[in-house]
């Protein structure tokens, strides 16, 4: 997906102003609209890639209609925004800002620093320059659009338990350059560079109840135990918590553990949320009622805990996700096709919409809420 969804962003040319639509209606039947009245922040990622595609009206209508943040899919990567060691394109980003500020949305930015998904030559570094590109790489970013982009996932999955490091730390440039100080590193550079930002350490994979979960829960929490005590400036711990229909589940022991990072005095952001029917009936009615029924499970548990500040979906509809991408590249001529998110691919809203707006609704209210 991610290669997929790079050559549609850096191929296309369409006009920001194509992508214009009427302001998003303040309704409370917009999932944006029933979380705001509970205090809870809804949106989604977003691709300023999909506004070239023939549906690209209606794509952006949906998230002008049911989001109030935005988040960066690609825009704000390293692979995109420095293609190459002696050029910054700043083009998508722009355009993704654009976007957000016809609609009066926010934005999240995603992802500042990543040892995954990196171009080339920033492999070929050697230590003292990864260093380096580090600490330019953020001031830039952060220099440019700090007044406008509020939450920036400042260190994305520093954990990857397959390469056998110490704290199951995931391997890359910014790990051999500077151990694990590169992540305490990271937020004391963004939170001088822009104080007023919301700094959030994402982690995917804890969700899980099986021996992987177990392994990035552990994981994780010794490492923000090990941040803390050295003072990193992080405010909020991301948790991507993409749903495996083919692995086991417990949400009400996830959420005492996500409450126990809150504990930690951490708020707690749901940053990539979906559900895989890979394993779910072959029917499309059928698999529509069981992913319904998995998100309301996991929201109606995971959002009693009160420091769960936001709410982000990965892509909204079926045929923009990931899942979808990955299986038309796998397999071209299948029938079959991933249905994980709220709305299908003619941006008809789903059961699993019906269950969000549930769970919304059925949820505590945060401290300070008002209806709006």
């Amino acid at each position: 997906m991610e290669a997929t969804r790079r050559a549609v962003l850096v191929g296309g040319a369409a006009a920001i102003a194509a992508a214009a639509l009427p302001a998003r209606a303040q309704s409370i039947t917009s999932l944006g609209a029933k979380a705001a009245a509970k205090g809870l922040t809804f949106g989604a990622s977003f691709s300023v890639a999909e506004l070239d595609q023939s549906y690209g009206p209606a794509y952006g209508a949906m998230y002008a209609r049911e989001a109030r943040v935005l988040t960066s899919e690609l825009e704000f990567k390293m692979g995109v925004l420095r293609p190459t060691a002696d050029a910054i394109d700043f083009a998508p980003a722009d355009r993704l800002m654009a976007f957000a500020d016809t609609h009066r949305l926010g934005l999240r930015g995603h992802t500042l620093i990543w040892n995954d998904y990196l171009p080339d030559w920033i492999h070929a570094l050697g230590p003292r320059e990864a260093e380096d590109l580090l600490e330019a790489h953020i001031v830039t970013v952060l220099e440019r659009y700090k007044d406008r982009v509020g939450s920036w996932d400042v260190v994305n999955e520093p954990i990857g338990p397959w390469d056998r490091l110490p704290g199951n730390l995931r391997k890359g440039p910014f790990l051999t350059a500077l151990g694990e100080d590169y992540i305490a590193r990271s937020f004391e550079i963004a939170r001088r560079t822009a104080p007023g930002l919301e700094l959030v350490l994402n982690e995917a994979q804890t969700e899980s109840d099986d021996e992987n979960g177990a392994t990035f829960r552990s994981s994780l929490f010794g490492l923000v135990q090990r941040l803390q005590d050295k003072g990193a400036p992080i405010d909020a711990i991301g948790l991507q918590c993409h749903i495996d229909s083919a692995r086991p589940y417990d949400f009400a022991k996830f959420a005492a553990w996500v409450q126990s990072l809150a504990d930690l005095g951490f708020r707690i952001l749901l940053t990539e949320l979906d559900v895989n029917d890979r394993a779910l009936p072959g029917d499309a009615a059928e698999r529509d009622a069981a992913v319904a029924k998995i998100y309301r499970g996991f929201l109606s548990e995971v959002l009693q805990v009160k420091a769960v500040s936001t709410l982000t979906l990965w892509q909204m509809a079926d045929h923009t996700s990931w899942l979808y991408y990955d299986a038309v590249q796998k397999t071209p001529r299948a029938l079959r096709r991933p249905r994980p998110l709220i709305y299908d691919s003619g941006f008809r809203r789903k059961r699993a919409w019906d269950a969000v707006a549930e769970a919304l609704d059925a949820m505590p209210a945060r401290d300070g809420a008002k209806i709006r």
